[in-house]
Formats: C-alpha cells, structure tokens, sequence
C-alpha cells in the first residue's frame, strides 16, 4: 500500500461523483449483505434521476463479498440489468443448493475427466459449481475494456498468495485506461509474484472466486498453475487450453534470498546447476538475478492461493491502493474517488475464550498412558497367539471348545496387533517418515534427539491429559485465527486509514453491526453535534439477526425458517441508507481545520443541492425502513420476479432472548 501520510493533494470537491466500494468476506452473509448494499444504491435516484449505483467506478472484495463483486461485475460488462443481476444473485445463495451441487460433483467421476490437472478436492469442486451455476465459463478478460457504457472502472478480487504469504490482487479494469502503460503499480498479484495481464485474462472468474474465498480449515489452498488449467474441452466457448506451461512462462517472481533452495524451487536443481557455471566467480547479487529472471521456471514449482480476508477481508487496503494510483494523476487516466464506502459485516466483537473447568486428577484408569496401552496390546497379542497355537496343538474336551480358543484368540491377536500398527503409524505420520503419505515433518523443526525425548515423555502421559491438551490448544487456535489475527489486521488497516489526512470526508465505514443491539454503546459514544436519525427498534431486531448468522456458505434449514438471508439482505439497504446520511451529516459539521467552517459550506451551489437532494431521499426512506424494515426488499422479491418468493416479515423476529429485559 501508497505511503498514506504524504500531504494532501488539491483536487476537485464532487461528493457522491465517483464512489468506491469495499466488500468483505463472511460467506453467503457478506455476498447477501452487498446485494442489499448494491440494491438500495441502485434505490437511490439522484436529482437527474440516475441511481447513484451509477457513480460506483471501482469494486474491490475478499472472499464472500467476491460473489456478489464477481458476478455484478460480469453482469455490467455483459449488458445485462440490474434486475438480472439482483435475481440471479439471490436464486444463488439460495439455501443448500450451492452445496448440494459441490458434493455432487466431487462425487462425479466424470466433472474431473476433463481437468487432469485439478485436483479433486473442495475448493476445486466450489470452482466447477461456481463455473456452472454462476458465470458459465467466463474468464476475466470477458470484463476488460468491454465497449458497452459501464459506470465500473475497475473491480479487484482479493486472494493471498501462500509463496510470499502477501495480498494477491486479481484485478482487471473494465473501461479503456488512456494511461494503462504507466500504471506500474496496477498487477495482477503483487510487487512480489505477478501473471502477465494478457495471460491473466484467460483465468476463468470461477477460480478467482474459489482462490478468493477459499477459507482456511474449511478449505485446502488452491494451486497455481494446476488448478488455473483447464482443457479445450471445459470451457462453454470453445477457447484453447490454458496450460501449465503457458501459465508459468508468464508468471513473474522477484528473486529475494538467492540460495540454493530457492533457485531449486523456481527453477529446477538441474538448470541451476547449469547456469552456477556461467556465473563469475564471487558473484554479485546482480549478476543472480540477471542470470535467472528470463529463465522458465520448472514445471514442478507451484504455490498456493487461499481466502483474501487472510491479509485483507475488509479489501480496504486494495481500494486505498487504487485511491492512491488515482491521486498519482500520472498513473491513470480514473478520476479519485470521492467517496470510499466500505461494507463490512466482520466486527471486533468476539467471544472470550473460557478455560475447561475439568480439574481431574487423571490418577487410576484416567492415568492410562501411551507406554500401558502399547504394553497391554502388546500382552494380548502374545496371548491371542498363545491360544490360536493352543487350539490347533493341545486336545480340548469337545470340537467346540477348540474353535472358540482360535476364534477368540485370532480376534484378540488381530485387534491388538492393529492398535499397535496404528500408534506406529500415527508416530511415524507425526515424525514425517510415511512414504507417499508425508506428514508433519516434526524432523524439519526439531533435532532428532529432541523429538525423539518428545516421543518418550508424552508415551508416559495419561492419553487423557494429551486429548485435554490437544482439545485446548484446537480451541485457543481456532480464537486465534478466526478472531484475534482477524481483528488485529481489520483494526490496523481501519487505524492507517484513519490517520490519513487523504481520506478525510473521503472514506465512510457500512458495518452489518451499526444497528444492531450489539453496537448500541459505540453507536452513542460518537460525538456528533447534529442529532442523527435513530434507527427503530424493528429495524435493530433485523440487524442483530443478520449479525449474528456465522460465516458459512448455505443458508441451512435454520436460517430459512428464521428468514435470515432476508435480514441480511434488508440490513444491507437500510444500513446502507443510514449511513449516507450520517456521512452528510459529518460533511456538515464544523471543521477545525478549515476554521470552523464546514466541508459542505465549500462546496459549489451544484453540489450543495445535489447533496442536499440526497439527504432529503435518505430521510424519507429511512423512515420507511423505521416502519418496515423489510419494505424494499418485499418490493424487489415482488418487481424482480423472485422465483417462490417469500416476503419478510417482522412476525418471523423476535427480541433475541440475551436482550430480555435489556432493551
């Protein structure tokens, strides 16, 4: 990202002209709340009449927030209405049907005949189902510098690469950039490891989706190139194949150790070999890199993509980056944004992590160990042996007598024989050593004395004290990741754009929490002088319903009969709503550094009516909103067509049971 801190740059004052808009990951809950986001901004009629849907030139998205950006994005370039975009999109988080449809082809042995190089895993599956379901074989240069008039400059779908572990841009500009061979800074990927544009605009808008929410642990990484091929025969529009060599040839990487490993890596250890006799003697860094940069990477070199709210989920840091190309002036011929919405529905609440209350001794049978069970199993084999060789060699009373000592002991002998092989086989997976299987590779990290002491006092461990401390590392892990690394990047990124004198009246925050229950303190700790509208407590009901649905990609049978993809996609309308009109109230307010005079009061006599306008079109439909929540999203079910729509309905809402008494 720009260096945010340099000064501010004179530039025309046209509030509401040229919008950016962010969307966060967070599953079918963050596409559902763009589309209510999308939908009350196409609501929105200016003074001219035009949606201020129309004003938004750039779009940038992580993980969730990439379903709705991708196929908006698609549905723009492709000429088509908003209302075919608001359709197709709701018909597409509709309950289980994604899902359903994953399972079936990864089940499917004919979906993978045609993609040898895909490997058959989830992420992988997601990106057939979104090929099928959403885009039917569209790449990315079906959105570039399309003739057809289109408000949208420029959309970015954020993954981050697993080579470098940096935010990988999958960008493309969808209108003719007068300036596009200086914007240096416009990649696909990053300053690091970037795809030629060209060979980029064949990667098809299915797998950019699946590498941008590919969520860790409900996901493996997707894999670049392997995953990025396909075959003349998967595609609906009969382009070439896209191989693995073309895609490589075409990949750059910015050497940055210079070792052995990573030459090998990159280039194989053969070719290295090679080219280490044509340098000079002592080299100079200089002379490496010169050497191997137009060298063809190695077939085998390949590197993982996973969810773009790794780095970024809130894609703020990518709209910054085009804001800052923008007020370059030299690198691009796009206007600056003067306004950055940014619609968020991750939050810095969490759940504290509570200690086990189990306070055991683990003394007695709970003290059983590693060690006593191997040694037991080890006993019963022996004596299932014994009795196997007894019953063929010693004379029994009766026939059935002897059979019953081979079948008992056969048992005995095999089940315990099989123990002993899977804690064998669990020890050598730890320890790395299976071949063809791997494993964690405790060898890579640690001195084999060292493991081999840690084999030996976790042997003499109760196996329930290892289970309660695997079960409390898994949880404190699973806070860390999913809460605490999240919420420390959301809050850095929020924090270097609010320290930035650039951004002032330039960025406004649309969070899926700004209504609910749950914000109530922060909502009123904001100090502003002028009384904003107060939302209704219908409408916080709603909010905190869609607030608190977790991070999945479904809606299940729960979240249909409590209608919650309907209060998420009304929350994104009238929070959207809500929020433009507490950032023209800000607009307003005396400013201190301009002398206590206001942003507005320096604007044009145009522009001041043309915010004013809009602020009186807010003001009525929140009022609306305050009434029925659901008003406009009935509406849209009903003028849009919706297949089997249901309307919402604030009988299906209830004060949540935490706030009984409370509120």
């Amino acid at each position: 990202m720009k260096n945010l801190y340099k000064e501010d740059v004179r530039r025309e004052e046209t509030p509401f002209e040229h919008i950016a808009l962010a969307f966060s990951g967070g599953g079918f809950r963050a596409a559902s709340f763009a589309l209510g986001v999308l939908s009350y901004l196409y609501e929105l009629k200016q003074q001219n009449g035009i949606p201020l849907l129309h004003n938004v030139t750039f779009v940038a998205s992580a993980s969730g927030g990439t379903i709705a950006n991708a196929m908006y994005a698609q549905h723009i370039a492709g000429g088509r209405t908003f209302e075919s975009f608001y359709r197709s999109l709701f018909d597409n988080i509709d309950g289980t049907r994604l899902l359903d449809q994953v399972f079936k082809i990864l089940n499917d042995d004919s979906q993978w005949t045609d993609r040898p190089d895909k490997k058959r895993n989830m992420i992988n599956a997601f990106a057939i189902a979104y090929d099928t379901c959403l885009f039917g074989g569209s790449v990315l240069g079906d959105l570039e510098a399309v003739e057809k008039e289109s408000h949208l400059e420029e959309v970015c779908f954020n993954t981050t690469e697993f080579y470098k572990g940096l935010l990988f841009r999958q960008n493309v500009k969808m209108q003719k950039d007068e300036k596009q061979e200086k914007d240096k800074d416009f990649r696909f990927g990053n300053f690091k490891i970037h795809l030629d544009r060209a060979v980029a605009s064949h990667l098809k808008l299915s797998d950019l989706l699946a590498a941008s929410s590919c969520f860790p642990a409900g996901f493996e990484p997707i894999i670049f190139p392997d995953d990025f091929t396909y075959s003349a025969a998967d595609t609906a529009r009969n382009r070439q194949a896209l191989t693995a060599d073309v895609l490589l040839s075409a990949l750059h990487v910015q050497l940055s150790q210079l070792d052995r490993q990573e030459l090998d890596r990159l280039y194989g250890s053969d070719q290295v070999d090679r080219l280490i006799r044509e340098l000079p003697p002592l080299p100079q860094p200089s002379d490496i890199t010169s050497l191997f940069r137009p060298q063809q990477k190695t077939s085998r070199f390949k590197f993982g993509l996973m969810d773009g709210g790794i780095t970024d989920n809130q894609a703020l840091e990518s709209i910054l980056d085009a804001q800052e190309r923008r007020l370059e002036g030299d690198s691009t011929s796009f206007r600056p944004f003067d306004l950055m919405l940014v619609n968020d529905v991750g939050s810095d609440f969490m759940d504290p992590y509570i200690p086990p209350g189990n306070a055991s001794s683990y003394t007695g049978l709970k003290g059983i160990t590693i060690f006593t069970t191997m040694i037991w199993m080890f006993v019963c084999c022996i004596m299932g042996i014994a009795a196997v060789v007894a019953g063929f060699r010693m004379d029994f009373e009766t026939e059935l007598l002897r059979r019953l000592a081979i079948l008992s002991g056969t048992t005995v002998a095999l089940l315990s024989g099989l123990l002993l092989v899977m804690l064998w086989a669990v020890r050598s997976y730890i320890r790395g050593n299976i071949k063809r299987i791997g494993g964690l590779d405790l060898d890579r990290n640690f001195s084999p004395e060292i493991v081999s002491n840690l084999f030996c006092h976790f042997g003499a461990t109760p196996i329930l004290v290892i289970f309660r401390l695997l079960r409390e590392r898994f949880s404190s892990v699973l806070i860390l990741n999913n809460d605490i690394f999240l919420k420390r990047i959301r809050f850095l990124l929020y924090k270097s754009a609010d320290l930035s004198t650039r951004y002032t009246h330039r960025i406004k925050t649309n969070h899926i929490y700004d209504l609910a229950f749950s914000n109530d303190c922060e909502r009123e700790k904001e100090n502003h002088p002028i009384i904003p509208v107060q939302p209704g407590r219908h409408m916080q009901i709603v909010a905190e319903a869609a607030f608190r649905m977790g991070t999945t990609l479904w809606f299940d049978k729960t979240h249909q009969k409590k209608d919650t993809k309907a209060a998420i996609i009304a929350c994104g309308q009238f929070t959207t709503c809500f929020n433009l009109i507490r950032y023209i109230e800000e607009l307003k307010m005396p400013d201190k550094e301009r002398q206590g005079t206001s942003y507005y009061s320096g604007l044009s006599e145009e522009h001041r009516q043309k915010v004013d306008y809009l602020e009186g079109r807010l003001r009525i439909d929140f009022e609306r909103f305050k009434l029925d929540p659901f008003w406009l999203y009935n509406r849209y079910g009903r003028d849009f067509h919706i297949p089997d729509f249901t309307r919402g309905d604030m009988e299906n809402f209830e004060l949540p049971e935490v706030f009984k008494g409370l509120r």
